[in-house]
């Protein structure tokens, strides 16, 4: 199956520049690998279910990647062999986007699926409600689009459009799959970006934002964001005080928790200077993330649930499978209420290639954090990235429950 993938990629490539020469369509190809390295952290409290989890695998991909354009029709398609350390390798085929737009004048119609990420945001986006995009993760791969009907208004300085987004479906297992309906507008306003959202859907209700960002200096950027929704949800840990048979369940491991009216903000600013370096500071509220105590919870059930380890009757299998459920909390896309994001970075003015940064990510609710460094190299064609991820912080917040210490990761993509 493997090798089908990379020869389907060697054919399409060639047939890319064929395309191209002919100038029939707009098409361009790209290739990438990524590869990380993940160390587990000594007497993690959740070591007897990591087994069954991801945690502590290194992992690989290789990704081939068209994008093109034939009149009104847009695509995105990616292949992806991927696997990870005692796990066996895995193909897909996925069409990221595969939309057509039309109109004429100032109103343009779209229907397929399509990336609907926006926001004003670096760490933090809240009025992102239709792609929900995970931010910072380290090398991500390509975004995948979202089914969705756009109706889209242009003026000179202002915009809006109506998406009805994953039609015909209403709440599904994934918010980003849910059905709804969303009212988007942007416009330029004395120098100023403002973008406001109105979102309805059967999970959330109604979701109003807005979000501005600024330039009062040619070297420093101003922006904001905010998102208040009629409900929300979030996941937590099994309700204190919990049974045996309650901790040993793995399908009750974690609880989703309802929200009544949630909020949702961010600023944040950006400072540049002529040298090629620049500082970013963002600090944010999320409603619907864990709270410090969660997390506290959830490292003294973990334990709990270690401490039945050979008592008679308890089998070894569901102390293990309910410890490993209960790790799925890591996955939360902010992990505690309060968020602060301090990143230093730098390119080269001289157009020589490289980039490096600097990220501290604290957690002031629970006293966690993670650090981030990378560097990179890019030409016209080829790029490599290189850098470490660390996680820590006090003793039971939830960088340091991670039951990963570090991640290094390097990736090298060739466009063609």
């Amino acid at each position: 199956m493997k090798r089908g993938i990379v020869l389907a990629w060697l054919v399409g490539s060639a047939a890319v520049h064929a395309i191209a020469e002919d100038g029939a369509v707009d098409l361009a190809y790209k290739t990438r690998y990524v590869g990380e390295a993940h160390g587990l952290r000594n007497a993690s409290v959740f070591a007897p279910g990591l087994a069954l989890t991801s945690f502590g695998r290194d992992r690989g991909r290789f990704e081939g990647e068209a994008r093109g354009r034939a009149g009104p029709v847009s695509l995105l398609l990616t292949g992806t062999v991927s696997g990870q350390q005692g796990q066996r390798t895995l193909s897909k085929l996925l069409a990221n986007e595969a939309y057509v737009d039309f109109g004429s004048g100032e109103n343009r119609f779209t229907a397929g699926k399509k990336i609907l990420s926006g926001d004003v945001g670096y760490a933090f986006r809240p009025i992102d409600v239709l792609q929900r995009e995970v931010r910072l993760q380290a090398l991500p791969p390509t975004l995948e689009g979202i089914p969705s009907l756009i109706w889209e208004r242009f003026t000179a300085d202002a915009a809006w459009s109506m998406v009805w987004a994953n039609p015909g479906y209403r709440r599904r297992s994934d918010p980003r799959d849910d059905g709804s309906l969303a009212l988007r507008a942007y416009r330029r306003w004395h120098g100023a970006d403002l973008h406001g959202i109105a979102r309805t859907s059967s999970r959330y209700g109604t979701e109003l934002g807005g979000a501005i960002s600024a330039v009062p200096h040619e070297s420093l950027e101003l922006h904001a964001s905010f998102l208040s929704q009629h409900r929300g949800e979030r996941l937590a840990p099994l309700a204190d005080p919990a049974s045996i048979t309650q901790l040993l369940s793995p399908d009750l491991a974690l609880r989703s928790v309802t929200i009544d009216s949630p909020r949702k903000l961010m600023g944040g600013l950006t400072w540049t200077v002529e040298s090629g370096w620049s500082l970013l500071a963002e600090s944010w509220w999320d409603g619907t993330a864990p709270t410090a105590g969660d997390w506290s919870t959830l490292a003294q059930q973990a334990a709990r649930r270690s401490s039945l380890l050979g008592f008679p009757g308890v089998p070894v299998a569901a102390v293990n499978g309910s410890i490993a459920a209960s790790t799925a909390l890591f996955a939360a896309p902010t992990r505690t209420r309060r968020g602060q994001l301090a990143r230093l970075a730098w390119t080269d003015p001289a157009a020589s290639g490289w980039s490096g940064s600097f990220d501290l990510l604290r957690t002031p609710e629970d006293g966690g954090w993670v650090a981030t460094a990378a560097a990179a190299w890019e030409s016209d064609r080829l790029r490599f990235d290189a850098g470490l991820r660390r996680f820590g912080g006090k003793a039971e917040s939830s960088y340091r429950l991670m039951p990963e210490r570090r991640v290094l990761f390097a990736g090298a993509s060739y466009a063609f």
